[in-house]
């Protein structure tokens, strides 16, 4: 359970995830090593990650898009979730209500070709997709990213 101390330590982060332990601690007026066993234990737990995120607006052949599907789950849901989370290029991806099954967000550093491939190929060797619609993301603000596993160069 999180306590006041943690979301505070947590939005810090947020602003600035290389904020050293010493400011950190010294906003939070706890000690440092504080700092550092609290931001372990989150990280421990699952809670809280740091780490580097890309703005895809500033690059120029980046797409960004919502692919939401349509499945044959026959009661395994969460394993074709797990296997559509792990695809190349997926940041992330969720099972949601409304007329699809999972959407996920997509990162394609080579362009239109790059998210052909992934919509008409990836998603469907995983077998169990039967429709699919792609969003694609024309603009965006504070739209932040994680570069995911599949992405080689940009």
């Amino acid at each position: 359970m999180l306590d006041a101390l943690d979301y505070e330590l947590i939005r810090l982060l947020t602003e600035n995830g290389r904020m050293p332990t010493g400011e950190l601690a010294k906003k939070l007026n706890i000690t440092a090593p504080t700092v550092r066993y609290r931001i372990k234990d989150l990280e421990d737990n699952g809670i809280f990650k740091v780490s580097g995120l890309l703005n895809p607006s500033k690059h120029r052949e980046m797409i960004t898009a919502l692919v939401a599907m349509s499945v044959q789950s026959a009661g395994k849901l969460d394993q074709i979730l797990e296997k559509i989370s792990n695809l190349p290029n997926v940041v992330w991806a969720g099972v949601v209500t409304g007329r699809y099954d999972i959407m996920a967000q997509v990162v394609c550093v080579r362009g239109k070709d790059e998210l052909y491939k992934f919509t008409t190929e990836t998603i469907l060797s995983i077998g169990n997709v039967v429709r699919s619609e792609t969003f694609l993301m024309m603009k965006s603000r504070h739209n932040w990213l994680c570069l995911p596993e599949g992405v080689e160069e940009i």
